[in-house]
């Protein structure tokens, strides 16, 4: 299982934040909402003590769109809310929750039929414990080329920069291939893996996914007996998840679609970027399910 970590993070960090603005979201100038839903079980953390447990329980909500700004340009624009709970067993050094409000922007340029370009930046408010009053902005910001070598080949390549990210420049590297009618490859985030298209309405997938985020702490997390040193409220907490599973999509009709999943959290971790401190535990179970509608 170990290999298997080492393998996945370093994938899924070079396809960091290719995110949804990444691919569209909706047909031109349509719209796309989206819910969905997770549960992470519990797993041991290390660092801590003996019976420190930590489960997540995740929750989504966005819209998405576009409008055109020239015959080859767009505008991207949305709004997305995340949540995640904490079941918190022992003393873990964790918030009740992380939530956070963004607003992803951005556009996008297509040279020609090969080349295309996409810049965004996504302003969120973004926190842990307490009400959006105590969380702060974070503004990362991504540029991206794409370069079709076919119609069933795409590569793409660029650079994210997050502030309040462990690494705060980061390459990324992404492709899309299509090998065989039906099939598909992609590595991207938030997703990636292979997918085959079984019928017009089932597609199956054999996918690795990463979730998580940056968020400020409201208050110190710690109990008050392990408070040594100054206080971590106002601190930044980096929360990363890399789980590995099947998943199946079902489009009832054209603009509406079910999907569910379940697999194995491979390494799940919390990283207090001011402190140096990384929390990490052993895998754990996982099963989620999202509505799309699109119009």
């Amino acid at each position: 299982m170990n290999m298997l970590v080492r393998i996945t993070v370093p994938l899924l960090a070079l396809a960091l934040a290719l995110g949804a603005t990444a691919q569209p979201a909706a047909r031109a100038g349509g719209q796309e909402f989206v819910a969905r839903y997770s549960f992470g079980g519990s797993n041991e953390l290390n660092s801590v003590g003996p019976g420190a447990e930590v489960g997540v329980e995740s929750f989504q909500l966005s819209w998405r769109s576009s409008a055109a700004l020239g015959d080859n340009t767009r505008a991207l624009f949305g709004l997305e809310w995340t949540r995640h709970e904490l079941d918190r067993t022992g003393v873990t050094w964790l918030p009740e929750n992380l939530k956070a409000l963004a607003v992803p922007l951005g556009v996008s340029h297509r040279f020609d039929e090969r080349w295309r370009l996409l810049v965004t930046m996504t302003p969120r408010l973004a926190g842990a414990d307490g009400d959006f009053g105590d969380a702060r902005v974070d503004l990362p910001m991504l540029a991206l080329a794409s370069y079709a070598s076919s119609p069933e080949l795409v590569w793409s390549f660029g650079f994210r920069y997050g502030a309040q990210s462990d690494i705060k420049l980061l390459p990324i590297a992404g492709v899309t291939w299509r090998f065989a009618p039906d099939w598909e490859f992609r590595l991207a985030w938030p997703e990636s893996g292979l997918s085959w298209r079984a019928t017009e309405e089932l597609t199956l997938r054999a996918v690795a996914t990463l979730q998580g985020g940056d968020y400020r702490l409201a208050k110190d997390p710690r109990p008050e007996g392990q408070r040594v040193g100054g206080s971590w409220a106002g601190d930044w907490l980096e929360y990363r998840e890399v789980r590995v599973g099947l998943a199946a999509e079902y489009a009832f009709a054209p603009t509406f679609g079910l999907r569910v999943e379940g697999g194995y959290a491979v390494d799940r971790r919390f990283e207090f970027t001011d402190r140096d401190l990384t929390l990490s535990g052993d895998g754990a179970f996982y099963a989620g399910a999202g509505l799309t509608a699109r119009f």
